[in-house]
């Protein structure tokens, strides 16, 4: 039996003990240490080898983490954790952090659909395995925690930071992000879900501004998918959300980071800051009148950890504890937090990028899951005459828009993964061959020349068929305000990229007009961030797809899809309103939010609510099509009479009435019809992805529970109450009745 000089050394001691006493040997200096980053630790080295000598000094104390938002190479990260493991006085390592929103942020890394498009999936199962890799990639390249999943709920698609969630509904996040969690972990990286909590509704959609909702509707919607995945997947870290919630910034908030997230949700993780979000709490959101308040706000309100760089958790902040103005225990306890995290990953025993399995990163199994995750992403919005499939055997096809040959892989991916992705462009002509194939990106993302789009004009009349891919641009590895520089694509989408309209960026309405005009049948592919106004394509443009941002082998993917290898099955995770002026226009609403008098109007015949249109989504969440047909038959409901909030089996028989093999995303949706808290609309409430043959049928249950009927309440707890509920599935509903309530 192996020897340990301290406790907190042996990994057979209980976990609190080993916590305990490496705090009793810790210097205050130490303790601060831990609570601090070094941003791309490697940059000590400047540029030359690794030695002692060069990192003792910055090193002396140790460090909490350090983060990697490029490439950070594993021998040389080795060679820092064997440093602090070996050469300092107490052998503490860092955490490693990285992204890993859709693979990890490094140029070696599987790239898959961008988060929007995972929501679009609305499998996660398929999240879990696709997870399940990204996690094994971190792990090999030694990052031992990510800032992931996002989250959020994308409820203003005017936020740029739309395309980083999993949609509008907090179900369909939750369970998406718990799988996320659960498989990333299970390799030994620490998941810290973002951005907690309700960053998602910004005031005008503009990144970071205020979120306006009551503590009800927070509960109701918004905390959901985070409880979800510390209380089911054991998230062992949490990001706060840069923004204001009533008047205060969340990382200033003890009653969101302490009371609801420790007290309530039992998280035992650490929270690290936003980074700068520490500073912003002095230069943004002017509540601390210098770095000394906004460090103890931070601290007082639960935060752990300050990222990327040193300004409220500095020696101001130090000075005060040793003076006795800021209580040591509050230090002990953000230390106590890090240093189970560390414990938990096993870090003290093995902290080290797995040099051996460099060579297994982005394999054969990864590469073709990343296609077949983008396949189940991809929505079809609209397919008159049966425009698609195309057939291999098509005569000539135009492949027009500034997306085409651009492989859009939104934010938070490598510059090299860019490179080497698949654009829709490159799929065509490996499918078809280079002679069918005529290219003319008609404009830019966000400009455009008259003689680029009479050359795609020019390429439409000489085709059979044109695909059109238009959308956003969201190319380059990520971060807040940095852009892309290159090719003059204006960013529109991605961190600190909002619009104010959500008509097609530039001359890109003008394009499809154009490219429409020649009588050419169009396929309108739309690759992008957000729902875009899609009204007049829906009217004029026989097929359309949505694509999101479909990870490097998108082109490939929608290749399988365009010519019917595959039969898509994604439905969508966020509304399409039919303009800005209809936002918001999520689903689950409440049941006074769109309307009183139920005579939408048009232009030509006016009416009320709105005078000039619809207050319904041009596509609602959860819809999309197949190229095969499905009907549900043979609803039951057992018990269709609850004494009490027990269980409930809802269940249906799907059947594909196609002649095409396909899978379906079966929804169930709830209703609480009356409710002294004025209900939603409906709710989603269960789902399940389904491949059945022609001809081919399958019964699908799913079982409710108390969690499932109640509400909010006056104390701001859940609460059953006797009455009826309606059940949608498959276009199929019924009722069953609760008799008492809880």
């Amino acid at each position: 039996m192996a020897a340990y000089l301290y406790p907190y050394k042996d990994p057979t001691q209980p976990e609190q003990n080993r916590i305990q006493d490496l705090l009793s040997r810790m210097t205050l200096e130490e303790k601060f240490a831990q609570m601090r980053m070094i941003p791309q630790i490697d940059h000590l080295l400047e540029g030359r080898p690794f030695s002692a000598e060069r990192v003792c000094d910055q090193l002396k104390y140790g460090i909490g983490a350090s983060y990697s938002p490029d490439y950070i190479a594993p021998d040389i990260l080795n060679a820092f954790q064997s440093y602090l493991l070996h050469d300092t006085r107490l052998g503490i390592p860092l955490i490693m952090m990285g992204e890993s929103l859709h693979g990890v942020m490094s140029p070696e890394a599987t790239v898959f659909p961008q988060a929007i498009g995972l929501g679009a999936t609305f499998n996660a199962p398929l999240i879990a395995e696709m997870t399940g890799i990204i996690g094994r990639e971190a792990r090999t390249l030694g990052i031992t925690q990510t800032y992931a999943p996002n989250l959020d709920l994308s409820r203003d698609p005017r936020w740029g930071r739309t395309e980083e969630n999993y949609g509008e509904d907090p179900y369909l996040t939750a369970t998406l992000g718990t799988a996320y969690v659960k498989a990333l972990q299970e390799q030994g990286v620490a998941s810290s879900p973002k951005h907690y909590v309700a960053h998602g509704s910004p005031e005008g959609g503009v990144n970071l501004s205020p979120v306006h909702c009551g503590e009800r509707e927070l509960r109701d919607t918004m905390l959901i998918p985070f409880a979800a995945a510390f209380q089911e997947g054991g998230a062992l870290s949490v990001m706060p959300a840069y923004s204001e919630w009533d008047g205060t910034p969340i990382h200033a908030s003890s009653f969101l980071m302490t009371d609801i997230l420790r007290h309530e949700l039992g998280f035992e993780g650490f929270a690290v800051s936003d980074f700068g979000a520490i500073t912003m709490l002095h230069q943004f959101h002017k509540v601390a009148s210098d770095a000394l308040e906004a460090g103890k706000m931070a601290l007082t309100a639960g935060l752990d950890m300050e990222a990327p760089n040193i300004f409220g958790f500095g020696q101001e902040l130090m000075d005060a504890v040793r003076q006795g103005s800021v209580p040591l225990d509050l230090i002990d306890q953000a230390v106590g937090r890090i240093l189970r995290v560390k414990f938990r990953l096993g870090l003290f025993e093995n902290p080290y990028a797995q040099i051996d399995n460099l060579a297994g990163i982005r394999d054969q199994k990864a590469i073709s899951l990343a296609r077949t995750v983008a396949q189940e992403s991809i929505v079809l919005l609209k397919n008159e005459f049966q425009l698609l499939p195309l057939s291999d055997q098509v005569g000539r096809v135009a492949v027009i828009g500034p997306n085409a040959a651009l492989a859009q892989l939104g934010d938070y991916t490598h510059r090299v993964a860019s490179r080497r992705a698949v654009s829709l462009l490159e799929g065509v002509r490996q499918r078809l061959g280079t002679e069918k194939v005529i290219f003319a990106p008609g404009c830019t993302i966000a400009f455009g020349q008259d003689s680029d789009l009479a050359e795609a004009v020019r390429a439409a009349e000489q085709s059979d068929v044109a695909l059109v891919v238009l959308g956003d641009n969201s190319n380059f590895h990520g971060g807040i305000g940095w852009g892309d520089e290159e090719g003059g694509h204006v960013v529109t989408c991605g961190e600190g990229f909002d619009l104010s309209s959500l008509s097609l960026p530039g001359r890109q309405q003008e394009l499809l007009e154009a490219v429409a005009a020649t009588g050419t049948p169009v396929v309108l592919i739309m690759v992008s961030g957000r729902p875009y106004d899609l009204c007049w394509a829906d009217h004029h443009i026989p097929a359309i797809l949505q694509a999101w941002y479909p990870g490097e082998q998108g082109g490939a993917a929608l290749c399988d899809i365009i010519f019917g290898s595959v039969s898509p099955s994604a439905r969508l995770p966020i509304s399409f309103p039919k303009s800005a002026g209809h936002i918001p226009c999520f689903y689950n609403h409440k049941v006074s939010a769109r309307g009183y008098y139920k005579k939408p109007g048009s232009p030509e015949e006016p009416g009320r609510d709105y005078v000039f249109s619809s207050p319904d989504a041009l596509y609602p969440f959860g819809y999309g099509l197949s190229y095969t047909t499905f009907s549900y038959s043979d609803l039951a409901i057992s018990p269709a009479e609850l004494a009490a909030p027990d269980q409930v089996t809802i269940s249906a028989t799907v059947k594909n009435t196609g002649s095409r093999p396909g899978k379906e995303v079966v929804q169930l949706y709830l209703t609480d019809c009356f409710s002294r808290i004025t209900p939603f609309v409906r709710r989603l409430r269960g789902y399940s992805k389904i491949l059945l043959q022609p001809g081919e049928s399958c019964r699908v249950s799913f079982t409710l529970d108390q969690h499932d009927y109640s509400f909010i309440n006056e104390s701001m707890r859940p609460e059953t109450e006797p009455g009826e509920f309606r059940v949608e599935l498959g276009g199929l509903t019924g009722s069953f009745w609760i008799k008492n309530g809880v």
